[in-house]
């Protein structure tokens, strides 16, 4: 059997579109939202088992959450966006990234479709890894127990990872949320593993106020150590939330970027 991933030397592929075969594979399964360490852990597992099987890795994702659809009201902010948590998974040592457009029709797919129609057939996996909370087909009426039994009859062994526990809680995305709110910006880093990454756009002419990108995650009322980047300039500085109608950026050396510049800023503390 044949596996349809992105060809070679593009990582990232949304939608199952213009795939090419390249053989058998391993994949990840998840909404990865922030590539955490438990997303981590779980991704390596799969890395593991596709070098040992000799076929490649993949991360199997979506491009937004599934309240996107479901319920618009209560989607959360996300902690990475697609291209960002592409990337941070590559670095974990995937292949390939997946990303399937969330929409009525996805979510209406059966458990059994899920593995016989994507699993099976469009991915050709030889094994693939999940956590113990994961998901999947119509209401996700599936979970690990499920995916085990469609998955024998195909020739897929599934690898469940168990929840990693920082600080006697499980890693998860939404404890990351409930920190960054907070304002222990640090608290989230340790789970991250790196600084949470914001992206804004400078509105004021001088005045350092910056517009956040919707849809992402700021942190609640405060005053942030960032390290910045604007072009090929970076900078540290001050983010000041404490007005969330008038956020502003204060460059330690007092350049304030130009309106209209975009910038990526790294959380310190």
């Amino acid at each position: 059997m044949t596996a349809a991933i992105a060809a070679p030397g593009r990582r990232l592929h949304r939608g199952l579109d213009g795939l090419v075969p390249v053989g058998p594979s391993v994949v990840a399964i998840g909404q990865f939202d922030g590539v955490h360490l438990g997303h981590r852990r779980l991704v390596a597992e799969a890395v593991r088992r596709a070098d040992r099987l000799g076929v490649p890795a993949g991360a199997l994702t979506f491009d937004r959450h599934p309240a996107a659809v479901l319920a618009p009201d209560r989607e959360p902010p996300t902690l990475t966006g697609l291209d960002e948590k592409a990337a941070l998974l590559t670095s974990c040592g995937v292949d390939f990234v997946l990303a399937l457009p969330v929409s009525a029709e996805l979510l209406r797919t059966s458990s059994a479709d899920f593995v016989t129609g994507l699993l099976a057939g469009t991915l050709g996996c030889r094994a693939v890894v999940v956590g113990t909370n994961f998901r999947f087909g119509h209401r996700a009426a599936g979970d690990p127990a499920l995916l085990r039994d469609l998955g024998r009859s195909h020739g897929i062994e599934v690898a469940v990872s168990d929840l990693l526990g920082v600080a006697g809680q499980p890693v998860s995305s939404t404890r990351i949320r409930a920190e960054l709110s907070a304002g222990r910006v640090g608290a989230a880093a340790r789970l991250l593993d790196r600084p949470h990454r914001v992206r804004a756009v400078v509105t004021g002419s001088g005045s350092g106020t910056v517009r956040p990108v919707p849809g992402a995650l700021w942190p609640g009322r405060g005053r942030y150590r960032v390290s910045v980047g604007a072009g090929e300039r970076t900078f540290d500085g001050r983010l000041d939330t404490t007005d969330p109608t008038a956020v502003r950026l204060e460059p330690s050396d007092g350049r304030v970027p130009a309106p209209g510049t975009r910038l990526w800023l790294d959380l310190l503390g």
